[in-house]
Protein backbone atom coordinates (compact mmCIF):
# COMPACT_ATOMS: atom_id res chain seq x y z
CA UNK A 1 0.00 0.00 0.00
CA UNK A 2 0.90 3.55 -0.92
CA UNK A 3 0.88 6.71 1.33
CA UNK A 4 -0.18 10.30 -0.64
CA UNK A 5 1.37 13.55 0.39
CA UNK A 6 1.18 16.79 -1.28
CA UNK A 7 3.95 19.36 -1.66
CA UNK A 8 4.25 23.11 -2.17
CA UNK A 9 6.61 25.29 -3.42
CA UNK A 10 8.05 27.75 -1.29
CA UNK A 11 7.98 30.38 -4.24
CA UNK A 12 4.54 29.84 -4.92
CA UNK A 13 2.92 29.28 -1.65
CA UNK A 14 -0.07 28.08 -3.41
CA UNK A 15 1.17 25.79 -6.12
CA UNK A 16 0.40 22.00 -6.11
CA UNK A 17 2.34 19.56 -7.66
CA UNK A 18 2.27 15.96 -7.85
CA UNK A 19 4.47 13.21 -6.45
CA UNK A 20 5.17 9.88 -7.88
CA UNK A 21 6.57 7.54 -4.87
CA UNK A 22 9.60 9.62 -5.50
CA UNK A 23 10.77 12.51 -3.41
CA UNK A 24 10.03 15.82 -4.62
CA UNK A 25 12.13 18.57 -4.84
CA UNK A 26 12.85 22.37 -5.56
CA UNK A 27 15.68 24.93 -5.86
CA UNK A 28 15.34 27.73 -3.12
CA UNK A 29 16.14 30.66 -5.73
CA UNK A 30 14.55 34.19 -5.78
CA UNK A 31 14.49 35.58 -9.64
CA UNK A 32 17.50 37.78 -9.20
CA UNK A 33 19.52 34.56 -8.66
CA UNK A 34 19.92 33.58 -12.23
CA UNK A 35 22.57 36.21 -12.17
CA UNK A 36 24.64 34.33 -9.68
CA UNK A 37 24.32 30.60 -11.11
CA UNK A 38 27.13 29.49 -12.60
CA UNK A 39 28.71 27.00 -15.13
CA UNK A 40 30.86 24.94 -13.10
CA UNK A 41 32.36 22.80 -16.71
CA UNK A 42 32.75 25.62 -19.22
CA UNK A 43 31.38 24.41 -23.08
CA UNK A 44 35.23 24.41 -24.21
CA UNK A 45 36.14 22.51 -21.30
CA UNK A 46 33.66 19.65 -21.99
CA UNK A 47 34.47 20.13 -25.77
CA UNK A 48 38.42 19.93 -24.73
CA UNK A 49 37.22 16.03 -23.37
CA UNK A 50 35.24 14.87 -26.32
CA UNK A 51 32.10 16.04 -25.35
CA UNK A 52 29.58 17.46 -27.95
CA UNK A 53 26.64 20.04 -25.86
CA UNK A 54 23.21 19.20 -27.93
CA UNK A 55 20.68 21.45 -26.79
CA UNK A 56 17.56 19.59 -29.24
CA UNK A 57 16.55 16.23 -29.97
CA UNK A 58 18.03 16.57 -33.51
CA UNK A 59 20.56 13.64 -33.93
CA UNK A 60 19.43 12.00 -30.80
CA UNK A 61 18.96 8.31 -30.82
CA UNK A 62 16.36 7.65 -28.97
CA UNK A 63 17.05 3.95 -28.97
CA UNK A 64 20.54 4.57 -27.14
CA UNK A 65 18.33 7.30 -24.98
CA UNK A 66 16.62 4.33 -23.49
CA UNK A 67 19.97 1.90 -23.42
CA UNK A 68 20.72 4.86 -21.08
CA UNK A 69 18.17 4.85 -19.28
CA UNK A 70 18.10 1.36 -18.74
CA UNK A 71 21.56 0.93 -17.42
CA UNK A 72 20.64 3.37 -14.53
CA UNK A 73 17.66 1.44 -14.06
CA UNK A 74 14.76 3.57 -15.54
CA UNK A 75 12.10 1.56 -17.41
CA UNK A 76 12.98 1.42 -20.93
CA UNK A 77 9.90 3.39 -23.00
CA UNK A 78 7.88 2.87 -26.11
CA UNK A 79 10.54 4.31 -28.72
CA UNK A 80 7.15 6.38 -30.52
CA UNK A 81 5.81 7.52 -26.67
CA UNK A 82 9.43 8.43 -25.98
CA UNK A 83 9.83 10.57 -29.08
CA UNK A 84 6.24 12.25 -28.57
CA UNK A 85 7.65 13.14 -24.90
CA UNK A 86 10.76 14.38 -26.33
CA UNK A 87 8.89 16.34 -28.46
CA UNK A 88 6.97 18.09 -25.35
CA UNK A 89 10.26 18.89 -23.65
CA UNK A 90 9.63 23.11 -24.36
CA UNK A 91 10.92 23.52 -21.27
CA UNK A 92 14.54 22.62 -21.67
CA UNK A 93 16.64 19.74 -22.91
CA UNK A 94 20.22 19.48 -22.53
CA UNK A 95 22.07 16.13 -23.54
CA UNK A 96 26.15 15.39 -24.00
CA UNK A 97 27.99 13.05 -26.87
CA UNK A 98 31.04 11.99 -27.04
CA UNK A 99 32.30 13.85 -30.31
CA UNK A 100 33.22 10.31 -31.89
CA UNK A 101 29.73 8.89 -31.15
CA UNK A 102 26.95 11.99 -31.82
CA UNK A 103 24.07 10.19 -31.57
CA UNK A 104 24.15 8.43 -28.49
CA UNK A 105 24.02 10.62 -25.11
CA UNK A 106 25.75 9.89 -22.45
CA UNK A 107 24.17 12.47 -20.15
CA UNK A 108 21.14 13.72 -20.59
CA UNK A 109 18.13 15.85 -18.68
CA UNK A 110 15.36 17.92 -20.02
CA UNK A 111 12.43 19.97 -18.53
CA UNK A 112 8.38 20.46 -19.39
CA UNK A 113 6.50 23.26 -17.76
CA UNK A 114 4.20 26.27 -18.69
CA UNK A 115 6.72 28.21 -19.90
CA UNK A 116 6.33 31.06 -17.30
CA UNK A 117 6.24 29.75 -13.81
CA UNK A 118 6.79 25.98 -13.23
CA UNK A 119 9.02 23.86 -14.67
CA UNK A 120 9.89 20.07 -13.40
CA UNK A 121 12.58 18.29 -14.26
CA UNK A 122 12.57 14.96 -15.88
CA UNK A 123 15.24 11.80 -16.78
CA UNK A 124 17.94 12.75 -15.15
CA UNK A 125 20.59 10.16 -16.59
CA UNK A 126 24.10 10.13 -17.14
CA UNK A 127 25.85 6.79 -18.68
CA UNK A 128 27.42 4.32 -15.47
CA UNK A 129 30.68 4.50 -17.52
CA UNK A 130 30.83 8.33 -16.94
CA UNK A 131 29.43 8.67 -13.83
CA UNK A 132 31.62 10.51 -11.04
CA UNK A 133 32.93 13.25 -13.75
CA UNK A 134 31.14 15.83 -13.77
CA UNK A 135 28.42 15.06 -16.62
CA UNK A 136 25.09 15.07 -14.36
CA UNK A 137 25.65 18.28 -13.04
CA UNK A 138 26.80 19.77 -16.33
CA UNK A 139 23.33 19.04 -17.80
CA UNK A 140 21.63 20.11 -15.06
CA UNK A 141 23.36 23.59 -14.28
CA UNK A 142 22.67 23.97 -18.21
CA UNK A 143 18.99 23.00 -17.44
CA UNK A 144 18.54 25.47 -14.54
CA UNK A 145 20.34 28.41 -16.15
CA UNK A 146 18.24 28.04 -19.58
CA UNK A 147 15.09 27.94 -17.21
CA UNK A 148 16.02 30.64 -15.02
CA UNK A 149 16.87 32.85 -18.22
CA UNK A 150 12.91 32.27 -19.13
CA UNK A 151 12.20 33.78 -15.62
CA UNK A 152 10.64 30.30 -14.58
CA UNK A 153 10.91 30.77 -10.71
CA UNK A 154 9.69 27.12 -9.80
CA UNK A 155 11.69 24.30 -10.67
CA UNK A 156 10.44 21.18 -9.20
CA UNK A 157 11.87 17.12 -9.48
CA UNK A 158 11.82 13.72 -8.71
CA UNK A 159 14.45 12.10 -7.21
CA UNK A 160 15.17 8.53 -5.37
CA UNK A 161 16.23 9.05 -1.60
CA UNK A 162 20.26 7.63 -2.56
CA UNK A 163 20.50 10.59 -5.55
CA UNK A 164 19.23 13.74 -2.94
CA UNK A 165 22.57 14.69 -2.10
CA UNK A 166 23.28 15.06 -6.12
CA UNK A 167 20.43 17.88 -6.55
CA UNK A 168 20.94 19.65 -3.18
CA UNK A 169 24.71 21.03 -4.17
CA UNK A 170 22.66 22.79 -7.11
CA UNK A 171 19.95 24.52 -4.87
CA UNK A 172 17.38 22.05 -4.47
CA UNK A 173 15.66 21.01 -1.18
CA UNK A 174 13.55 18.07 -0.49
CA UNK A 175 9.69 18.69 0.90
CA UNK A 176 10.49 22.18 1.22
CA UNK A 177 8.46 23.75 4.34
CA UNK A 178 7.52 20.02 5.35
CA UNK A 179 4.84 20.27 1.89
CA UNK A 180 4.11 16.85 0.16
CA UNK A 181 2.73 16.27 -3.17
CA UNK A 182 -0.12 13.98 -4.22
CA UNK A 183 -0.40 11.38 -7.14
CA UNK A 184 -3.36 10.38 -9.32
CA UNK A 185 -3.48 6.77 -8.61
CA UNK A 186 -5.97 4.19 -11.32
CA UNK A 187 -4.95 1.50 -9.15
CA UNK A 188 -6.61 3.48 -6.11
CA UNK A 189 -9.62 4.04 -7.99
CA UNK A 190 -10.04 0.75 -8.68
CA UNK A 191 -9.81 -0.87 -5.23
CA UNK A 192 -12.60 1.42 -4.26
CA UNK A 193 -14.73 0.28 -7.01
CA UNK A 194 -14.37 -3.30 -6.10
Amino acid sequence: MHSYISIRSPLLRSTILPLSLRRYITPRYTPTAVASLSISIPDSELSARGFSINYSTTNLDPSALNDVFASVGFPRRDTARLNLALSHSSGSLVWLSRTTDPTKPVAFARATGDGVFNAVVWDVVVDPSYQGIGLGKAVMERVIADLREKGIVNIALYAEPRVISFYRPLGFIPDPDGIKGMVYSRRNLQKKKR
